[in-house]
């Protein structure tokens, strides 16, 4: 009877500490345990200042979690980060985990550069992440990254030159017509975000990309009536319009969310301001959504892939994408991180235009009407056509594209 009574309480105090143990090293993000995650992994980024700094204490934090594991952070620039990444991964190694623009899905799909999401990372996502991100890193109903920090327009302005912010396109001809400087990009996708205040639509309702005619008739007819106002200043120079905005020159520009610490870096502090773009007759305003992500390799060994889907998803995590946030200026993707309107107010200006933003998708007619378009704006805008006969034209051109996409293997 006492050895029995003495067995059963071994097991007990056994089963105490393996829940112990398991309570312990599970992360805040991740459902992995310690013991899985050892060894180096891989991470290369083009970030620098505030927000490598917040990325690399992060990894310290994940690799307290994890004291088995050591995380190595490498830095490239920019626009030598993808043909890098391509040839490390042809060739078998390069890192496990990278940090990129969510618009780069299709190329590295093509060059068969990314694997997709694993099933219980994705589960884990759809429960965290917006659904507009996660649909902009989808090909063919899969996953294929993690997005955790979004990008997309909205309307800058300087406080000491504006008293009350346009909320609709009346209010900006208005205070345009008043002498307020207002700076647009006239590039296709520069000012598509007029696109839905005029009325039109991107897609229609199977989610197929179309040219909206009156739509964009509508928004090209307010546009070359708002460029006779000297006050507004179009083209397709943005750092020149950042320049003229600056000096003082410009109350408003329409911009990115990449342009605010540039632009705060350069103005007086304070007077840069932010608010959603301004809606009109049709509608709020659609601008394109763009996303930055975590995408994973597809020549990981099986080990790799486990701590990278672990790492993934505790940066993606509501913790870190809230010191994203604050310290380093990343709107969140994270459905539960609570953005102040008062200590983040730019934040919350991209977080609420995001709302009725357009994601970006994998669609090779969206990259071509990202680029074919502009033809039509400077068509528009010129009056070698008129807003109507623009519209059609790329109606006309879109219909031959896409027999020309239906025809391909």
């Amino acid at each position: 009877m006492t050895n029995r009574i003495f067995g059963i309480l071994a097991t007990l105090l056994i089963l105490l500490s393996l829940l112990f143990a398991l309570r312990t090293v599970l992360s805040d993000g991740a459902a992995a345990r310690t013991g899985d995650l050892t060894g180096p992994l891989l991470v290369w980024h083009s970030w620098s200042g505030a927000r490598a700094e917040i990325l690399a204490q992060s990894k310290t934090k994940f690799e307290e979690l994890h004291p088995g594991l050591r995380v190595v952070l490498v830095a490239h620039p920019r626009d030598e980060l993808y043909a890098r990444y391509a040839a490390a991964t042809a060739n078998g190694f390069g890192p496990d985990l990278l940090v990129a623009p969510g618009e780069w899905l299709m190329k590295m799909l093509a060059d068969d550069l990314i694997r997709p999401v694993d099933t219980a990372v994705e589960a884990q996502s759809i429960r965290w992440l917006r659904e507009d991100t996660r649909r902009s890193l989808r090909s063919k109903d899969r996953l294929y990254g993690l997005p955790f920090g979004l990008r997309t327009q909205a309307l800058f302005y300087n406080k000491k030159l504006v008293e009350q912010p346009a909320v609709t396109l009346d209010d900006l001809l208005a205070q345009a017509g008043a002498g307020a400087g207002v700076g647009i990009g006239s590039s296709f996708e520069s000012a598509l975000w007029g696109l839905g205040a005029s009325g039109g639509h991107l897609y229609d309702d199977k989610g197929a990309i179309i040219v909206d005619v009156p739509g964009f008739t509508s928004w090209l007819t307010w546009l070359r009536n708002a460029q006779n106002n000297p006050a507004f200043v179009m083209g397709t120079n943005q750092d020149g319009l950042r320049e003229l905005f600056v000096k003082g020159d410009l109350s408003y520009l329409v911009d990115d969310s990449d342009a605010v610490r540039l632009l705060a870096s350069q103005m007086q502090t304070g007077t840069l301001a932010i608010r959603a773009l301004p809606s009109g007759v049709g509608g709020a305003a659609t601008p394109l959504l763009r996303t930055e992500a975590f995408f994973f390799s597809p020549v990981s060994s099986p080990r790799q892939k486990q701590t990278a889907n672990a790492l993934a998803l505790f940066l993606v995590g509501k913790e870190q994408q809230t010191l994203l946030m604050r310290w380093a200026g990343l709107t969140p993707t994270h459905q539960d991180v609570r953005i102040n309107i008062r200590l983040n107010p730019e934040i919350y200006a991209f977080a609420l235009q995001a709302k009725t933003a357009i994601p970006w998708t994998d669609d090779p007619l969206l990259t071509w009407l990202l680029t074919t378009g502009d033809k039509t704006y400077v068509q528009a805008l010129e009056g070698v056509l008129t807003p109507n006969e623009a519209a059609n034209e790329l109606a006309v051109e879109m219909a031959s594209k896409q027999k020309e996409t239906e025809q391909q293997p």
